[in-house]
């Protein structure tokens, strides 16, 4: 997951890395920062990249949990878990998301969802015994942690598209401020054969034209 976020990301990012070149602990420094930074504004905002290569198109969404499910704390009621399912569904829904001009004849062949939300549920699979009382444990610490600081997670998705006539990949329509409408605006970077760049989407402008 990590490596093929660097890969569809490295051509934008070259010139922060020959920036970066030679920081050593600064880098920590400025990615925790960085980090910080996404935090305090969280809600609302999601980060997308999309590259094309050769005839596949691959896609990373990643989001705060709240404009997904509406929480980030570790699911916990039927509720929760049932948001989580739900959204993770429409997550894998790729096709409906992404919607490609029809004469590239693109095609969504794979989608993974994660999350420490995901983790946290599959958790739950064990022993109910332990699991009630190791959940009623976690529950005071993380009302302890809410007190001081509030909890964030994340909700990552990764697409892979094929598409027939690569070259006449001319846009893309995305979906997901309809299917996620916590999700105010979208930071979109892309890289198309020679052509990068980036855009700022939103519910009423929510086509990338490449």
């Amino acid at each position: 997951m990590r490596l093929k976020h660097i890969a569809l990301t490295a051509s934008l990012l070259t010139p922060l890395a020959l920036t970066a070149a030679g920081a050593g602990a600064e880098e920590k420094h400025d990615h925790d920062h960085e980090h910080r930074q996404h935090d305090a504004h969280v809600h609302g905002i999601a980060a997308l990249n999309l590259a094309l290569e050769g005839e596949e198109v691959h896609i990373e969404l990643d989001s705060p949990a709240a404009n997904i499910v509406g929480f980030e704390h570790a699911p916990s009621s039927e509720a929760d878990h049932a948001a989580v399912d739900k959204a993770v569904a429409t997550l894998k829904k790729g096709d409906q998301l992404f919607r490609f001009n029809n004469e590239a004849g693109c095609r969504m062949e794979k989608a993974d969802v994660t999350s420490a939300l995901l983790n946290d549920e599959h958790d739950d699979h064990g022993d109910k015994h332990s699991d009630d009382h190791d959940h009623e444990k976690k529950g005071e610490h993380e009302h302890e942690e809410h007190e001081g600081e509030e909890t964030h997670s994340d909700i990552e998705a990764v697409y892979h598209f094929e598409c027939d006539q690569p070259s006449k990949l001319k846009q893309v329509r995305i979906e997901l401020f309809e299917a996620f409408p916590a999700t105010e605006r979208l930071n979109v970077q892309y890289v198309i054969e020679s052509k990068q760049g980036a855009v700022e989407l939103s519910a009423k402008d929510h086509i990338v034209k490449f």
